[in-house]
This record gives structure tokens, C-alpha cells and sequence, in this order.
């Protein structure tokens, strides 16, 4: 299949995102797989926890919800879920990721502008509100595209106490970037194909840091799953076709987001597709060999917790104290978050339904996902 789908296809794959949104997830900063963080610049602030402010311990989340709406909550590491509150300032905001410095939380996102999407970025102060969202000084804006709503989808993870975020831009491409000490952030830069791949539209990317690198997969128009990553020099690995490692699961659809996490020197990888399956798990070693693609409702059974479908539109994960906590939305306009966790052993916590511990009807948060380890 090429990036060029058809009139039928486009409008298939359109109905699965109309009802999507966004959803980030972060780990606090300090847990299995995330890399020591600087300050935000210029904060001069130690951490929030250390001052009495709200904690960033444990799966923080933030959700887009109904409509145009941005809600914040947290799976704390004694199992209970922080009350849920809206965070005004990030209305309208269209994709985005959060990550957690010292304690703090700090969103990084694209805002429609009528000409296309502004990247910016807010942080949590002590006493648990935001500051206003600014300009991520240094970017370029992206230009509107008519034809690719996937655009200006964004992830951020800490390697080697700088912070890397990837986007993708109009034409479908990983743009990728550094903050600079002072702040500022460097151009983006194209996450260049090689070997025939990564050339086609991608649709969703997700980040990680594992062994002071950075990696990347993304999942494409054309249903692949793509692996990268960059190393400490600066220097990106070809790009490999996850699929060729791993075979292609049955049965497969087409890819609706991807989630990823460093744990015990080994990448966890989750996509979601639209098969009767809906989700898949698979993990790359340290040796660089990939396992077969596991069947995670087989696993947590959502049935059990209330959702007896099969298409899951969205995921956001991280690695929270050595473990891999996910949260899925399924592609219908319900607002149901589920949430479930990979133990280090290989066990999987059956699927929770998040609402029966946090209250989100207020909101009716929305599916799709896009994942960031603090």
C-alpha cells in the first residue's frame, strides 16, 4: 500500500480518528528508563514535591476532553488516582506530550494558529497550577495541511539529561529536536529514510530513552512499524521494519498508535490496530533481537472490565518503577479510559476501568494517544 490511500480508505481511517484525541502519559522523572532532567530554564525552582507542592510520582496524565479540553490526573504509587482538573490555559491545544524535570511537570504542544501549529510549552509551579503557555523558542512554525490531520503529533523523552522531542510535520515526516541549555531549542531537523523506509506518511510516533539513546517507532499510513534510533553522538540508525523482526501478527489492520518504554535495558513496543485483536506487545532485547508479537486483550481482558470490543483507537504508556503502565481508549465517543500494567516478570495486571477511581464525566475524555517517559 502507498501513502496515496484511497477515497474509501481515507474515509475508514478519518471515522476511527474523528472520535480521537489526545492523551499523554509521563512517568516521573527518576523512574526505570528515564534520564536525570535539568531544570526548565531559567525556573530556579526545586522540585514541587520537595516544596510541599503536588507530586509527580507515579502515571501522570494528561487528556484531551470534550470539547477542546485539557484534564490532568495521576495513578499515585499507593494505586490511587488524583482528583481530575482542567487546566484552562491548554484549551485548544491540538497534540502534545508532558514530562516530568525535578519533580515537575512540564507540557510541550502545537497550537493551531490559522497559518498551522505553533510548538510551546508550559511547566507546573509549586503550587500545582501551570504557567502560561509560551513558544518553544527556536522552532519554526509548521504550516496548515488540508490534507494531513496527522501533523504536529509530538513526544518528548530526557537522554542524557537533555530533553528530545519528535514531531511529525505536514508532509508526514519525524522532525526531531534538542533543548539547549538556555531553553532554546535547536531547528528541527528530518528524521531522513533510508533502505525504502520511513519514506511513506507516518501516522503516530512514540519515544524512549534506553542506554543514553533515544528510540523511535512509528507506525505509517501503509500499516508498518518502523524502529530508529539516535545515539549519543547524534547519529540516527537506519531505519528497520519491526515487522521483518517480528513477523506480522493475524490479524492486522491498520495502526492507530504505538506506546513505548525502556525497561531493564530492553524497548517494550504496544500498537494498536483496528483488527478483532486490537493491540499488540512486543519487546526488543539488548541484543537487539525482537520477540513475536504478544495479544494484549488476550492478556488483560477488557471484557472484564466492561468493554467488550476489539478496537482500541488509542495508548499512552511509560515505565513507572520498572514496570510498563498503559492506558488504552477504544475508538468509540464514550469517553472510557482503561489502564493495566506489564511486570517485570511478564505478568499483566487485568485492564481497569480508570473511571471507577477517578471521576472524568465531566469531561468524557477521547481516544488516541500519544506516550512520553519522563
Amino acid at each position: 500500500m502507498t501513502a496515496h490511500l484511497t477515497t474509501t480508505a481515507v474515509a475508514r481511517r478519518a471515522a476511527v480518528i474523528a472520535a480521537a484525541g489526545v492523551m499523554t502519559v509521563a512517568a516521573a522523572a527518576g523512574t526505570a528508563g528515564a534520564a536525570p532532567a535539568p531544570r526548565p530554564a531559567g525556573s530556579g525552582h526545586a522540585s514541587a514535591a520537595a516544596q510541599g507542592g503536588p507530586s509527580a510520582a507515579g502515571l501522570n496524565l494528561l487528556l484531551r476532553a470534550d470539547p477542546w479540553k485539557v484534564v490532568e490526573t495521576r495513578r499515585a504509587p499507593d494505586r490511587t488516582w488524583d482528583q481530575a482538573r482542567e487546566i484552562p490555559q491548554f484549551a485548544g491545544l491540538w497534540y502534545w506530550t508532558v514530562t516530568v524535570d525535578h519533580g515537575r511537570k512540564r507540557m510541550l504542544g502545537a497550537q493551531s494558529l490559522s497559518s498551522g501549529k505553533r510548538f510551546v510549552q508550559s511547566v507546573q509551579q509549586p503550587d500545582g497550577s501551570w504557567s502560561e503557555v509560551t513558544p518553544m523558542v527556536g522552532l519554526a512554525d509548521l504550516p496548515v495541511s488540508q490534507d494531513y490531520w496527522q501533523m504536529g503529533r509530538i513526544k518528548s523523552s530526557w537522554v542524557n539529561g537533555q530533553l528530545q522531542v519528535t514531531a511529525i510535520d505536514p508532509a508526514g515526516r519525524v522532525l526531531h529536536t534538542v533543548e539547549r541549555a538556555d531553553g532554546s531549542w535547536q531547528p528541527w531537523g528530518v528524521v531522513s529514510a533510508s533502505s525504502g523506509l520511513g519514506s511513506g506518511q507516518f501516522f503516530s510516533v512514540a519515544t524512549t530513552e534506553l542506554n543514553g539513546e533515544l528510540q523511535l517507532v512509528g507506525t505509517t499510513w501503509a500499516g508498518e512499524v518502523l524502529h530508529t534510533i539516535r545515539h549519543a553522538d547524534g547519529s540516527w540508525q537506519p531505519w528497520g521494519n519491526v515487522m521483518g523482526a517480528t513477523g506480522t501478527p493475524s490479524p492486522w489492520g491498520w495502526t492507530t498508535d504505538v506506546a513505548v518504554a525502556g525497561i531493564n535495558g530492553a524497548l517494550q513496543v504496544v500498537v494498536c490496530d483496528n483488527s478483532q485483536v486490537g493491540a499488540y506487545h512486543a519487546i526488543r532485547g539488548a541484543d537487539g533481537r525482537w520477540t513475536r508479537w504478544g495479544d494484549v486483550p488476550g492478556q488483560v481482558h477488557f471484557d472484564r472490565a466492561g468493554y467488550y470490543g476489539s478496537n482500541l483507537g488509542g495508548v499512552d504508556g511509560a515505565a513507572v518503577d520498572g514496570e510498563f503502565q498503559l492506558v488504552f481508549a477504544p475508538s468509540t465517543n464514550t469517553g472510557d479510559l482503561y489502564h493495566t500494567i506489564r511486570h517485570a516478570d511478564g505478568r499483566w495486571d487485568q485492564a481497569g476501568h480508570v473511571q471507577d477511581a477517578v471521576d472524568l464525566s465531566r469531561w468524557r475524555p477521547v481516544a488516541t494517544g500519544a506516550a512520553a517517559a519522563g
